[in-house]
């Protein structure tokens, strides 16, 4: 498994949906019009989408609160200084705060009508920071 994968799986509390399939990730990312970063992609394909220790990663999910697609929609409309190029990895449901990835794997953080600001160097990093 990847190293994004083997660090999910040990988190405690891990609930998981089922993994996606490629098309499912390209049509994902036909449908926002860009390209997932690498490890997400891994996430995905291992994992769906995930809830564990504090954590509610998007993913490819039939919730729409929980598929990247819906949710990544409607942060584009609700914060219009976020680029297209951006999803959203996670909403933290505290303050606005919504948690964004690009396609090379940088991860940011927006509140209302602010631009993201880079936190982590990768979503690996975000997650290990998150469950300190």
């Amino acid at each position: 498994m990847s190293e994004i994968g083997d660090l999910i799986k040990s988190l405690p509390d891990l609930i998981k949906l089922n993994p996606a399939t490629s098309d499912d990730i390209n049509s994902a990312e036909r449908e926002l019009g860009i390209q997932f970063a690498v490890e997400y992609k891994e996430y995905l394909k291992a994992f769906g989408a995930i809830l564990a220790n504090g954590i509610e990663l998007t993913g490819i999910a039939k919730a729409k609160y929980r598929n990247v697609v819906h949710v990544t929609k409607q942060e584009w409309e609700l914060n219009p200084k976020v680029p297209n190029t951006m999803y959203v990895v996670e909403n933290a449901g505290i303050d606005g705060i919504i948690i964004w990835q690009d396609q090379d794997g940088t991860i940011y953080q927006s509140q209302p009508n602010v631009a993201p600001v880079k936190i982590e160097e990768s979503l690996y990093n975000y997650i290990a920071n998150s469950v300190k």
